[in-house]
């Protein structure tokens, strides 16, 4: 930064704030006040295209709250030392973080497919989906719930060249991140009756590399057919349905779902072939858990509707295996419907 002033702002905050801001600060996180009862940043007072040059941190330029974050203890201390009620902001790309914000569906607001026939209303459940459909584990992290009931999920930034960004929705429904431009109200801000709460107080792990990979893609996989254009036919058919003794001998219900998981799998577009798996898997475990099918049939069925998505490289026989597996998994610690 520079040419700083002696203070973040004029108006300073109280005592339990000040305390966590300087803990923020030990951990080498840049931090700046918000307005009371707000995650609005205390500071500027303007934008930059009303900057008139006056702001004592304006002398050189406009700078933002992203520039005026801190992890100085003489900066913080006066900002937060007379007003109890500002809260706490942690800018996270000068403070090394990508913050996966989770957030909860709005009662009222539609579900998307696939979600909504799995009754997935939560980014929590929606990213232990795509960890199991990549593979990949949600490392145990840092964490915070916020004001709304969602989860922040602080993870340590790769050390790399890429600057991380914001996202909204890239890596999936009800999931968004936080980085360089980018900022988190953080315990013990207050808003309303609400305050964040820091659930699980360890030191940031490392981005998992199942995030880092959708981070880095262009696109995220698609989730329905409404939202990616015309599907695209796999390259080879799939074994009739009842054509193992398992699910020869099922009930016309079962066979009617099992049809209906394998076509959409059979149909899923490229970019789409591993939520399609998934979400066939977590469907057909229904009825594996209601003991309508055995699991090994199953098992059999979709990873034969899926021999063409895996001829095409979409993804290994392992990978796939994997995939049904973790779907299994999923409908089996759902309740009942």
């Amino acid at each position: 930064m520079t040419q700083q002033p002696d203070t973040l702002t004029e108006t300073p905050t109280g005592t339990d704030a000040l305390t966590t801001a300087l803990d923020y600060a030990a951990r080498g996180w840049r931090v700046f006040p918000l307005l009371p009862g707000s995650k609005k940043p205390a500071t500027p007072n303007h934008k930059a295209r009303h900057c008139t040059g006056t702001d004592t941190w304006c002398r050189t330029g406009h700078t933002g709250w992203e520039q005026r974050a801190t992890s100085r203890p003489d900066w913080i201390t006066p900002a937060w030392s007379s007003n109890p009620a500002y809260g706490v902001g942690i800018a996270c790309g000068p403070s090394r973080l990508v913050v996966v914000d989770l957030d909860t569906h709005k009662p009222g607001s539609k579900i998307p497919e696939p979600w909504h026939r799995f009754e997935i209303t939560t980014g929590e459940d929606v990213l232990d989906h795509l960890a199991g459909v990549h593979g990949g584990t949600i490392t145990p992290t840092y964490t915070v719930r916020t004001v709304s009931g969602g989860t922040h999920l602080y993870y340590a930034a790769p050390d790399t060249t890429r600057r991380f960004t914001n996202t909204a929705g890239k890596i999936g429904w009800l999931i968004d991140t936080r980085a360089h431009g980018g900022y988190v109200a953080a315990p013990p801000t207050t808003i309303g009756t609400s305050a964040y709460e820091i659930t699980d107080d360890r030191p940031p792990a490392e981005l998992p590399m199942f995030l880092l990979d959708l981070l880095t893609r262009d696109q995220r996989p698609a989730l329905s057919t409404a939202q990616n254009g015309p599907q695209q036919p796999a390259n080879q058919p799939v074994r009739p349905v009842g054509s193992g003794e398992s699910v020869h001998n099922a009930s016309a219900y079962v066979d009617k779902v099992l049809a209906e998981e394998i076509a959409a799998l059979q149909a899923a577009p490229e970019g789409g072939r591993n939520t399609a798996l998934w979400c066939a898997a977590a469907n057909v475990g229904k009825l594996v858990r209601r003991g309508l099918i055995t699991e090994h049939a199953a098992l059999d069925a979709l990873l034969t509707a899926a021999a063409g998505h895996i001829a095409a490289g979409a993804y290994s026989p392992h990978d796939a295996e994997n995939s049904i597996r973790s779907g299994f998994h999923r409908a089996a610690t759902r309740t009942a419907a």
